[in-house]
C-alpha cells in the first residue's frame, strides 16, 4: 500500500514549532556528508527536511513543505517479510504516537522505478525545551548487500546441511562445550535414538563401550577427548549400544573446529558402522581355519595314497604310474570344488569324473544312478579317491577286467535321527573269482581318515565285490538346502532317483 496515500491532519508550514526549527538550524550542512539517509518529520508526520543520501535511497527528491509527503519519502514501504505497510504501521507513526525510540527496524522501500532495497531504520523523537514532542528523526541505511550475503550464507548452510543429511555416515556436531548442535538421520539410525539439541553432550549414542565390552563414560568418549585436547582422534574403535540393547561396532572420527583466529568453536564427528568389516574379519578367520582343515584332510588323503602306492607297487615305474593316476583323481575332485567356489560338488558328477576314464567300450556295463546329492568338500575329496580305487580295481582285477562283467554304482538318501545319510553301493557282477584281501585297501584307509563319520562294508561274494558306504552328511537346512554350519548345499531328502549313464 502506498504510504503516501495516508490521509490525516494537514498542517501548514507556520505550524512547525519554533523548537523544531531551532533543532534543524544546528545541522549546518553536516548531515549532507553523512553516508546514511536522514530525514525529519513534524509532530503530524509531514516531511520537514532530509539529506542527499536519503534522496538517493528513495530514488527521488520530495519537495519539503509539500503536504503529500508524510512519514517517509519513498513511494511505497514494506515490512521485512514483504508485507505492504499501511501508514498506521509505519515506524514514524509508531514513534510519533509513543515518543519512544525505535532501533534496528528492517524495512523494504520501493523506488519510483520499481526497484526495492532493504533498509535498517533507527528513529528518535524530538522534544522542545519543556519536553513536548515536536517531531521525529529517522536515520536509515541500505543493507541490501548485507541481506543478500545473509541469504547466500543461509542457502549455503542449507546446502551443506542437506549434504550432511544425505550422507550415509552418521555425522553430528557440538559446540565448544560438547553440547550437540546438529545430527543427521544416519546418526539417529545408528544410535537408535534422537538426541536433544543443546542438551545432550559429547555423543549421540545411548551408551558407549570399549572393544572389550567395558562401559565407557560419555565424558571420556573420543569426541570429549578431541574437544579437551584440541586434536583429532583416529582409530579409536568403540561399541555403541542402542536403547533396545543392540550393539554396533563403530569407528569414530572426531575433529575439533576453529574460527579464523584459531579459537575452538566446536567439533564434528563421523561415526562409521564397521559391523560388516568385523563380520568379514570373523569370516576371514573362519575361512583360514576351514582352509587349514581342508588342507589337512587333503594331506591325509595324499599320505594314504602315497603309503598304499608304495606298498602295492612292484617297481618305481609302477609306483609312478599308480601314484600319478591317484593324484589326477584327487585333482579332478579339487576342480569340481573350485567350479562351485568350494561350496561342494554333485555326487553324480564326481562319480562320472572318477569312474569315466575306466569305462568299457560298451556303456551298458557300467551304470551310475541315484538322486541329486551335493557333497561337502571333505566328502568330495574322500569319496573321489574311494571311487577311483574301486574303478581301478574293477578294471584291473574285477568285473571290468573280463568281457561280460558289469558294475553298478547307485545311492539313495535316508534320514536317521534328523541327519541325512547317503548310502552308496558299488556292485560288481560276472567278474573273475573273488578273493578277500589280507589287508584293508586304500578305500578303507581314506574313509577312516577323511570321513570318520562314514561306515564302509565289504562283501566278497563269488559273483563279485560289493562295497557299501554309509555316509552321514553334514546337517543342513531342510527348507533352503543350505548347511547351517558351513553353507554347503544338499539335495532334499526323498528326491526322485535319476539314472545317469556314462556315454
Amino acid at each position: 500500500m502506498d504510504i503516501l496515500a495516508y490521509q490525516g491532519r494537514v498542517a501548514s508550514a507556520p505550524a512547525i514549532s519554533q523548537a523544531l526549527q531551532r533543532a534543524l538550524l544546528s545541522w549546518d550542512g553536516l548531515l549532507e556528508w553523512l553516508p546514511v539517509g536522514i530525514y525529519t518529520c513534524d509532530v503530524d508526520g509531514y516531511l520537514v527536511q532530509y539529506n542527499r543520501r536519503a534522496a538517493e535511497l528513495w530514488g527521488r527528491s520530495p519537495t519539503v513543505g509539500d503536504r503529500q509527503y508524510r512519514l517517509c519519502g519513498a513511494p511505497k514501504a514494506f515490512a521485512a517479510d514483504g508485507k505492504p505497510l499501511s501508514p498506521a504501521e509505519a515506524p514514524m507513526t509508531e514513534l510519533l504516537k509513543t515518543g519512544r525510540p525505535i532501533r534496528d527496524r528492517e524495512l523494504i522501500v520501493e523506488r519510483p522505478d520499481g526497484t526495492r532495497i532493504t533498509i535498517l531504520a533507527n528513529l528518535d523523537p524530538l522534544f522542545d525545551g519543556v519536553g513536548e514532542l515536536v517531531g521525529g528523526v529517522n536515520c536509515f541505511q541500505d543493507i541490501s548487500e548485507r541481506k543478500a550475503a545473509e541469504e547466500r550464507l543461509r542457502a549455503c548452510e542449507e546446502w551443506y546441511l542437506g549434504l550432511l543429511e544425505a550422507l550415509p555416515a552418521a555425522i553430528y556436531t557440538t559446540d565448544a562445550g560438547g553440547r550437540i548442535t546438529f545430527f543427521n538421520q544416519a546418526a539417529v539410525d545408528l544410535s537408535g535414538r534422537r538426541p536433544t539439541l543443546g542438551s545432550d553432550e559429547w555423543c549421540v549414542s545411548w551408551r558407549l563401550l570399549s572393544p572389550n565390552g567395558k562401559p565407557l563414560r560419555h565424558e571420556d568418549c573420543p569426541m570429549a577427548m578431541a574437544l579437551k585436547t584440541g586434536k583429532p582422534i583416529r582409530g579409536a574403535e568403540k561399541i555403541a549400544e542402542r536403547p533396545d540393547g543392540t550393539r554396533v561396532p563403530i569407528l569414530p572420527f572426531p575433529t575439533p573446529l576453529r574460527d579464523g583466529a584459531g579459537a575452538l568453536t566446536g567439533a564434528v564427528n563421523m561415526l562409521v558402522d564397521i559391523t560388516e568389516r568385523k563380520q568379514a574379519e570373523g569370516q576371514k578367520t573362519q575361512l583360514l581355519r576351514e582352509l587349514a582343515h581342508r588342507v589337512n584332510n587333503t594331506f591325509a588323503v595324499i599320505l594314504a595314497i602315497t603309503q598304499q602306492s608304495l606298498r602295492t607297487s612292484p617297481s618305481p615305474a609302477a609306483f609312478a604310474e599308480t601314484f600319478t593316476a591317484r593324484l589326477q583323481a584327487l585333482a579332478h575332485a579339487h576342480n569340481l570344488l573350485l567350479a562351485q567356489d568350494w561350496g561342494g560338488a554333485d555326487l553324480a558328477e564326481l562319480a562320472k569324473g572318477q569312474v569315466g576314464p575306466f569305462r568299457p567300450d560298451t556303456g551298458e556295463r557300467l551304470k551310475i544312478e541315484g538322486p541329486k546329492v551335493m557333497l561337502a568338500p571333505a566328502e568330495v575329496i574322500a569319496l573321489g579317491a574311494v571311487l577311483h580305487e574301486l574303478a581301478t580295481n574293477a578294471c584291473k582285477y574285477g568285473a571290468l577286467s573280463v568281457p561280460g562283467g558289469t558294475v553298478e554304482l547307485s545311492w539313495d538318501l535316508v534320514r536317521k535321527r534328523n541327519v541325512d545319510h547317503v548310502r552308496l553301493i558299488w556292485a560288481e557282477r560276472d567278474g573273475p573269482p573273488v578273493k578277500r584281501p589280507c589287508n584293508n585297501g586304500l578305500g578303507s584307509r581314506i574313509i577312516q581318515r577323511g570321513l570318520p563319520n562314514a561306515r564302509i562294508n565289504w562283501r566278497f561274494a563269488p559273483q563279485g565285490v560289493v562295497c557299501r558306504i554309509d555316509l552321514a552328511l553334514e546337517r543342513r537346512n531342510a527348507a533352503s538346502g543350505v548347511s547351517s554350519r558351513d553353507g554347503k548345499v544338499s539335495a532334499p531328502t526323498g528326491a526322485a532317483p535319476v539314472e545317469r549313464r556314462l556315454d
